[in-house]
Formats: structure tokens, sequence, C-alpha cells
């Protein structure tokens, strides 16, 4: 018995059989990481989608405003449903985590990355969120004491060379070499997202936790937007069927209801560097099939520093024999599920 449930011996007809025995939990965690890869790959291609359907109406931030608009209601009904059926024990430090990271999410994720995806491009932002999970991991080392191994340094070493080709290649176009700087603020603060989420533990259910981090992400961002006069997209999301399908199918429900819950979960269940490994290696891949399908210019420098990022990933998850010492360790402090 583990976790206080009883283990399920496997069929005997795979037995029999020879095949492989696959848990149900091994199978929840492919899911997750799918959805995650799913959730955050389109949303870039999806956010292009609907700068182009209202140009001047929709932009970065706009958009970022009508996205908490209509997530916040959908968070809000999952706060009363959850907290009925598991209400939540935290203590003080764990609870201003949970505030950390709503407002690290709602204020810098969100934003920054709308407003990145209006001046780069899509296979650029895929690059960049794929060097997410060697980021997360050197952070997460840090903040939980485990240390930086070789693996971590040449990983790091490989993903400043490649975000350092990812600008040269845009260093004669300003508004695309901001859009690259941005999405580097976006990687450091997914990086402490991820941690807080790690901090967090187990005391709470996942969807409670992240009907919560959502709840007061999407608040702090549409309170001071309606107030500052940005809300003018979020009754233009619809204005065609094409953006109204992008908007609601993509950048509400798939990358801000589905991605941070998957990811969430599976970082309760794998850790931070496995489960930021999973999902973006997902992302990385979406990405790059959506700039191809959008016939996106690529240049020889973001070629070699697509393959550069690649190589980090690489480094950071494949059992190299040179870099035999782990890449997850458990961390100090945090609860496991």
């Amino acid at each position: 018995m583990a976790g206080g449930r009883k283990a399920v011996p496997p069929h005997p007809r795979f037995q029999a059989a020879g095949l492989p025995i696959v848990s149900v939990r091994s199978v929840q965690n492919v899911l997750f990481i799918g959805l995650v890869g799913l959730g955050w790959g389109l949303l870039g291609p999806a956010s292009k989608v609907l700068f182009a359907a209202q140009p001047g109406v929709i932009d970065g931030v706009t958009l970022a405003i009508a996205r908490s608009a209509w997530a916040l209601p959908v968070f809000v009904l999952a706060i009363v449903v959850s907290w009925r059926a598991a209400a939540p024990r935290l203590d003080a430090r764990r609870w201003a985590a949970v505030v950390a990271a709503g407002l690290t999410f709602g204020l810098v994720i969100s934003v920054v990355f709308s407003i990145a995806a209006q001046h780069t491009s899509v296979a650029h932002i895929s690059f960049l969120i794929g060097l997410s999970p060697v980021t997360n991991t050197a952070l997460a080392a840090l903040v939980f004491r485990t240390g930086l191994d070789r693996r971590a340094i040449l990983a790091l070493v490989l993903g400043i060379a490649g975000v350092s080709l990812l600008a040269l290649s845009h260093s004669a176009n300003g508004t695309a070499l901001l859009g690259d700087a941005l999405m580097v603020v976006w990687l450091i603060a997914f990086a402490v997202y991820a941690c807080l989420l790690r901090y967090i533990g187990t005391s709470v259910s996942t969807l409670l936790l992240m009907s919560v981090v959502g709840a007061i992400g999407m608040a702090a961002l549409l309170v001071p937007g309606l107030l500052l006069g940005y809300g003018g997209a979020i009754a233009h999301v619809t204005a065609t069927p094409s953006a109204g399908g992008w908007f609601f199918g993509e950048v509400v429900v798939g990358s801000t209801l589905v991605a941070p819950t998957a990811y969430a979960a599976t970082v309760r269940r794998l850790g931070v560097a496995v489960a930021t490994i999973g999902s973006e290696y997902f992302a990385l891949a979406v990405g790059i099939v959506a700039s191809l399908a959008a016939h996106e210019a690529w240049n020889p420098l973001t070629v070699v520093a697509g393959c550069i990022l690649c190589g980090a990933l690489a480094v950071t998850f494949a059992p190299i024999p040179s870099l035999s010492k782990p890449v997850v360790t458990r961390e100090r402090g945090a609860r496991v599920a």
C-alpha cells in the first residue's frame, strides 16, 4: 500500500503477453504534459492571429486585459466549487506564496508574453520558451539549495549562447529585439512562478490552488487595466469567428485555465525540472510547427540559435555519461506528493 491507496496488480493478460506495464499515474503525467505543451505552444500563434484580426484595437496589453476579463469569472466559480470539495490547509507563509504566484502570473507572465508576441516571431518565442527548463532548473537548485551540477552549468552556458544569437539575428530590428528581451524577462518570471508552486506543496488541491492563483492574477491585471483605459479589446475578441475561436479556445481556455492547472499538477508529481522539461519540449515542437505553417522567414542565425537552445534542453535531460550527476534531486523543505 502506497500513499494510503492499495496497489493495483497488473492484468494477467499483459503479464502473459510480456507487454510493458504502464501505470495510470504515468499516463496521467503524459496527458498533463501534453495539455501544457499545447496550451503554451499555441499561445504565440493565437496572439498573432488576434493582432492581425483587429489591428489598432488588439495589441499586447489590451489582449492581456481581455484575457483577464473573460478568465476571471471562471476562476472565481472554480474557487467556489473546489473550496467546498476540499478546504486548503496552508500556513501564513504558503498563503503569501499563493498571492505572490498569482501576482507573478497576472502582472508579469501574462502581460510580458502578450507584448513580446506582438513584437517578435513565433519561432523566437518557441525557442525562448524552450529554454525555460534550463532557467527553472537553475533557479530551483538555488532556491531549494540543491546546488548546480556540471549538467546545469553547461545547459545555462548553451542557453545564454542561444539567446545571444537570437538577439543578434534581430539586431537590425529594434522592435523584434524588444520582443526577445521581454521573453528573457518572461523566463525569469516563469522560473520564480514554478518555484513558488513547488514551495506551496500539496496541502491544497491542484484545482483550488490554480483557481486562487488565477483569480488573484487576473484581478490584479484587470482592475488597473480598466482604470487606465486598456479594456477596449474585451468586446472585440469575437469580431470574426476565427478570432473568437482562437481567443476563447486557446487564450482563455487552453493557456489560462487548462495549461497552468496541468502544469501545477505535473510539478507536484514530478518536480520542477522534469515537469518543465517535458512540457516545454512539447510546447517547443508545437511552436516550431506553427511557425513553419505560418511561413515565417528563418535566417541562418535563427536556425543556429535554435539548434543551440535544443542542445541546452538535451544537456538538461539526456543521460549523457560525462555528466552523470542526476538532474533532479529532492528539494529541501518541499513537500513531495
